[in-house]
């Protein structure tokens, strides 16, 4: 197990991505943390920030009680702000959020508030700084997720297909397409780190086929390595059935099942 303790070369990683986002001298960084954020990692946030010359403060809130029926990992749409006025107000005030909350803030309610006086926010993974250090982003990067955009936007059609049988397609006229390569340095705008994506957001009933999770993919959800396949069947968008033998498999049908929500088998984003 690796020490919980401040390396050098984390702030050095923290600061990296910083300066991508041009975080400028003096200018005012909202550090924004529940309280089961990772402490190491605001620390570390703090410190590559006043080595920059920024002025850091924190804003913290307690993290809310879980009301999900299993547990959920990495969303995007974190809770913890809980609408509060006085702590959306002063992260709209700052040039740049550094999102250290457990879930992030990309689809978060609050977002919008945020961002609408120019603000600019980076969420940052609740991982241990090891995982973040591996995955800095690099300048390169954002030209190919530039290129990548491109190229989902143009076209008419996606397949994916694999050697354990994956066969599905997706109708990609009409989908809202993004990207994000690891840094925000332009006002209103939202990044995650690690980054280096790009997803499409089709039309209702663009989705259909099958997709074959194999052995040694990663479930994120489950933060898991799949051990034996998982074949999901897909039609109109939605998963209609989940086969395949052993723990996986039944750990993915047991997780929809337990949210008694047929929205729940909806395919959401693809990329």
């Amino acid at each position: 197990m690796l020490e919980d303790r401040i390396e050098a070369k984390w702030i050095d990683a923290f600061a990296d991505v910083f300066g991508l986002c041009k975080v400028r001298e003096n200018e005012a960084v909202a550090i924004l943390s529940e309280s089961q954020s990772r402490p190491l990692n605001l620390e570390l946030a703090e410190l590559a920030l006043a080595r920059l010359g920024a002025r850091p403060f924190h804003v913290r809130v307690p993290s809310p009680r879980q009301t999900a029926p299993v547990p959920v990992r990495s969303t995007g749409a974190s809770w913890a702000l809980q609408g509060q006025g006085p702590a959306i107000e002063a992260l709209a005030a700052s040039g740049l959020v550094v999102d250290l909350t457990v879930e992030g803030m990309l689809h978060a309610k609050e977002l919008p508030a945020i961002l609408a006086r120019g603000a600019r926010l980076l969420m940052i993974s609740d991982e241990h700084p090891d995982a973040l250090e591996r995955l800095v982003p690099q300048p390169a990067l954002e030209a190919k997720v530039q290129t990548a955009i491109g190229l989902a936007k143009a076209a008419a059609l996606m397949r994916v297909t694999s050697p354990a049988g994956s066969a599905l397609s997706v109708a990609m006229a009409g989908a809202r397409v993004a990207g994000v390569w690891g840094w925000c340095d332009r006002p209103g705008g939202v990044a995650h780190w690690p980054g280096g994506l790009v997803v499409a957001f089709p039309k209702a009933g663009s989705v259909d086929g099958i997709l074959v999770l194999d052995q040694g993919d990663i479930n994120l959800t489950f933060k898991r390595y799949l051990e034996t396949p998982v074949t999901l069947r897909i039609e109109r968008d939605y998963v209609i059935a989940v086969e395949g033998q052993g723990t996986d498999a039944e750990l993915m049908r047991r997780y929809f099942a337990a949210w008694n929500d047929p929205e729940v088998y909806a395919t959401s984003h693809v990329g």
